[in-house]
């Protein structure tokens, strides 16, 4: 079986020679943190492959940005610190200097929709059929911006009708990220801000997932046309650690109905599998929207109270991909082993499940203890026995020497000193 093949297999429950392979995405301060460890450049550079990861392809650009952008402009700053408007036209606040690059916290201060009128103003500036969606432009990567590290910067400059046939022709499994109904209603009125609509202007957040619904049917219509996607994502994080972020009622009223219809509008256009990305719990989330809206979850975070033995259990149709604990990860080969072990017996006992890191890579994680994983990881993955199999560690003997491991007290240490010099 090629890889698409196996991933096909795998989601619908069917027999495979093996399950597909994958372990974890490291950010760039974890990059960082591991060229401390031994990572060479070159290694950096090719690190799936290093790791036998099994790739994914996506189908090029999709903007779904405000087009045109809200202009930038600053509000004030000072040495460490920028307050400004961002594209989205959010009023927020970074830090010029980062601690943990690709982990970065920000303070958001405002937003531009405060009620229906705010978003009817702004709704110009989400047309799905704007060229620039899906058609790269010239140094578009190119301009100058505030942002102080890239986030929610718009990178690929693929056109996906240079892709067609390779996409379909491929082995890889195709997949498709797009952002969510939620996601997309937080990122025009705040987390505070659209709570608030939920109750008070309910018509203000109809017809902004309304317009969302319709916005990414007639953005992925044509390519969807033309392309076998097996995957599309829809990234919502609508949950922390305990519950989702709004009433299952108001999941219904709001937000079911359009992802049943964005559910029919995939499935009639060949898509395989359709995932939510939610970070936090899960178990409301699912009691709603699966199965008639979604197929499987992603990354089932077990620090958010998630198991995903329970899940699979209760949903015998679900797909997940996830589930392995992060935190375990930060210690010794043993303890990485057992949640590794864990997840993988889960996978094998249900079925339906790909066991991967339940986020992005903190720097926390040790070089070596990643790369263990990942060799124990793949064992697993092409059945190797879950009791008894030892990887064969080929990885650690290409590091270079450790000259010093990340201590997160010393990430501190860099917010405190540019927070005083700020002063």
């Amino acid at each position: 079986m090629n890889s698409r093949e196996r991933y096909r297999a795998l989601r619908k429950g069917e027999s495979v020679d093996r399950l597909p392979f994958v372990f974890g995405g490291p950010r760039a301060s974890t990059f960082a943190a591991w060229r401390k460890q031994g990572l060479s450049d070159e290694q950096q550079a090719a690190f799936g492959s290093l790791c036998g990861f099994e790739g994914e392809s996506d189908i090029g650009k999709l903007d779904a940005a405000p087009l045109p952008a809200f202009e930038e402009r600053i509000i004030e700053e000072d040495a460490n610190t920028i307050t400004w408007i961002d594209g989205w036209g959010a009023a927020r606040r970074d830090a010029k200097r980062q601690a943990t690059e690709g982990f970065a916290t920000r303070q958001y201060l405002e937003f531009p929709v405060k009620s229906l009128a705010d978003f009817e103003a702004m709704k110009f500036r989400y047309d799905p059929t704007t060229a620039e969606r899906t058609i790269p432009v010239s140094g578009e990567n190119e301009r100058p911006t505030l942002n102080p590290d890239g986030y929610r910067m718009h990178k690929d400059t693929v056109n996906w009708r240079d892709q067609v046939e390779a996409l379909n022709d491929g082995d890889a499994p195709v997949h498709v990220v797009v952002p969510g109904l939620y996601w997309t209603a937080r990122d025009w009125a705040g987390f505070e801000g659209l709570s608030m609509l939920l109750i008070d202007d309910p018509a203000c957040c109809h017809a902004m997932m309304e317009h969302w619904t319709d916005f990414l049917i007639k953005l992925l219509r044509e390519p969807l046309s033309r392309i076998k996607v097996d995957i599309i994502t829809v990234n919502e994080d609508m949950a922390y650690k305990t519950a989702a972020m709004l009433s299952p009622a108001m999941m219904r009223e709001f937000m079911l109905p359009r992802y049943e219809r964005l559910y029919r509008f995939f499935k009639d256009s060949g898509v395989e599998t359709v995932l939510m990305d939610s970070d936090g719990h899960n178990g409301q989330i699912l009691d709603v929207f699966h199965p008639i809206a979604i197929d499987g979850i992603h990354p089932m975070e077990i620090a958010a109270n998630n198991d995903p033995g329970v899940f699979l259990a209760k949903y015998p149709d679900l797909y997940i991909q996830g589930g392995i604990d992060k935190r375990e990860l930060r210690f010794d080969k043993p303890q990485a082993r057992r949640e590794i072990t864990l997840r993988y017996r889960q996978a094998r006992e249900h079925g339906r499940y790909l066991p991967r890191v339940d986020h992005g890579v903190p720097p926390d994680i040790p070089l070596r203890t990643f790369l263990y994983g990942a060799e124990l990881a793949r064992g697993f993955a092409e059945g190797e026995d879950l009791d008894t199999y030892e990887p064969p560690c080929e990885l650690e003997p290409q590091l270079g020497e450790i000259e010093e491991m990340f201590d997160p007290l010393k990430a501190l240490d860099i917010v405190r000193q540019d927070a005083a010099e700020g002063h």
